[in-house]
């Protein structure tokens, strides 16, 4: 499925029954320096891959068991991440990221993700749509969504 018909199908659903959640989770960012490919795994196996691009931000969830990875391109980088603490080859970041969602309970699939590459689709999973704009859906998984996210009040 193409991400305009998940987001067809998926963002009506989280606009009427969704809530607004708050990433709560620091991360570890480095910028990328070369063209780097990006799998992202979780703890139920590979969600999805990316290509990072010089100057993309490698986002690494730093409170999830698979501390998994995945790029943010600068421009949305800006609006969803604050520097914290700066180290040796990167830095800690705090979130101000918020998505709206509802948890998914259809059969298992897969779409295509804002960023051009498959992304799995999991029963127990979480769709979301970042805030405040609401232009794309993608998923996130289960055990990752309660480890980083709380419900924003």
């Amino acid at each position: 499925m193409k991400q305009q018909d998940a987001y067809e199908q998926f963002f009506p659903l989280i606009e009427f029954s969704g809530k607004i959640y708050r990433k709560s989770s620091l991360v570890y960012v480095v910028i990328a320096n070369n063209i780097e490919f990006i799998e992202t795994w979780t703890n139920d196996g590979l969600e999805t891959t990316n290509y990072a691009n010089p100057g993309d931000f490698i986002v690494q969830n730093l409170q999830t068991e698979n501390f998994e990875r995945y790029v943010v391109p600068p421009d949305m980088f800006k609006s969803r991440y604050k520097f914290f603490y700066w180290c040796d080859s990167g830095a800690v970041c705090i979130p101000l990221g918020k998505v709206k969602a509802i948890q998914y309970d259809g059969e298992d699939t897969e779409f295509v993700a804002k960023w051009g590459r498959l992304m799995i689709l999991k029963t127990g999973d979480f769709i979301v749509s970042p805030c405040p704009n609401f232009q794309e859906v993608y998923r996130i998984a289960r055990k990752e969504f309660f480890e980083t996210y709380e419900e924003d009040l």
